[in-house]
C-alpha cells in the first residue's frame, strides 16, 4: 500500500500552535498536544527550526537538513524538530539514522503522536508491518478522535498482516475522521481490504470514491484500467 497522507505547505501552525514543517503524510497533522519539550525550546532551537521550514517550503533539503541538526543540537529534547528531521532521512533512505531520530522525539515526550506516526511511516517503508501495528496503535491509543494517519497505517499493517476484519475497521474509522478527504488514497485501501474479503461491490465502490478525489493521473489511469476489468467479471 502506497504511503497516507496529503500534500500540502510545511512551516504551518497546527491547531495547538505549535509551528511544524512535517512532510507528507505529517503534513499538517492535528496533535492533541504540543509536545510539553517543544513548549520550552530555546529561541535559537526555535530560530533554526523555523530557517529550515523555510528551506523546505523553497525546497532546498540540504540546507534544511543544516538547520535541523542545529535545533537538535540547541534543544536535544525538540520533538517537533527530530520528526521533521526523521522523515527527511526516510525520504533520502538513510533508514537507520531516521528511525533514531524519530526514536529521539519519543525519548523526549513519550505523548508526541507524531514521533510514533513517524516510525509508523519509516516501518511502512521497509514493510515491516508488526512494527507498523505496534507504532500506529499507540498514536491511536494517544489519540483515537482525530488520527487518520495512525488509522490508516494500522488498517495497512493489518491487511499486511492477514487481519483482514481489523483492517476494514480501522479503515473505515479513518474515512470518518477523514470527513473532508484529504487523503483519497484511504478508499484505495479500503478497496484492497474488500478484495481481501472477496466482496467486488464494495471493492468497486471504494475504487470509485478515490476517483471522485485522486488528483495523480497514472493512479486515475490505473484504477479506471482496473475497474473496467471488475466490470467484464461483474455477473450480468
Amino acid at each position: 500500500m502506497r504511503q497516507y497522507g496529503k500534500e500540502g505547505r510545511p512551516g504551518q501552525l497546527n491547531s495547538t500552535g505549535e509551528r511544524n514543517c512535517f512532510l507528507p503524510p505529517l503534513v499538517g497533522l492535528h496533535s492533541p498536544t504540543v509536545a510539553v519539550t517543544n513548549v520550552e525550546v530555546p529561541l535559537k532551537a526555535q530560530k533554526e527550526y523555523e530557517a529550515a521550514c523555510d528551506a523546505l517550503k523553497k525546497n532546498k533539503v540540504d540546507i534544511a537538513e543544516t538547520h535541523l541538526r542545529k535545533a537538535v543540537q540547541q534543544h536535544t529534547n525538540f520533538s517537533a524538530a527530530w520528526v521533521t528531521l526523521g522523515q527527511m532521512l526516510s525520504a533520502k533512505q538513510q533508514t537507520d539514522d531516521a528511525r533514531n531520530a524519530c526514536a529521539q522525539a519519543v525519548a523526549g515526550d513519550a505523548s508526541y503522536v507524531p514521533a510514533y506516526l513517524c516510525l509508523a511511516e519509516i516501518a511502512a517503508r521497509s514493510e515491516q508491518w508488526q512494527e507498523v501495528l505496534k507504532f500506529s496503535s499507540r498514536a491511536i491509543e494517544l489519540d483515537p478522535g482525530g488520527n487518520a494517519v495512525g488509522y490508516g497505517y494500522n488498517a495497512a499493517a493489518n491487511l499486511s498482516l492477514h487481519q483482514v476484519p481489523a483492517a476494514e475497521t480501522s479503515a473505515l474509522r479513518a474515512l470518518q475522521i477523514d470527513k473532508n478527504h484529504t487523503d483519497p488514497r484511504l478508499h484505495f485501501l479500503l478497496a484492497q481490504i474488500y478484495e481481501a474479503k472477496g466482496d467486488a461491490v464494495n471493492e468497486a465502490a471504494q475504487l470509485r470514491e478515490y476517483l471522485n478525489f485522486a488528483t495523480d493521473p497514472a493512479d486515475i489511469e490505473m484504477v479506471k484500467s482496473y475497474l473496467a476489468l471488475l466490470d467484464k467479471k461483474a455477473p450480468k
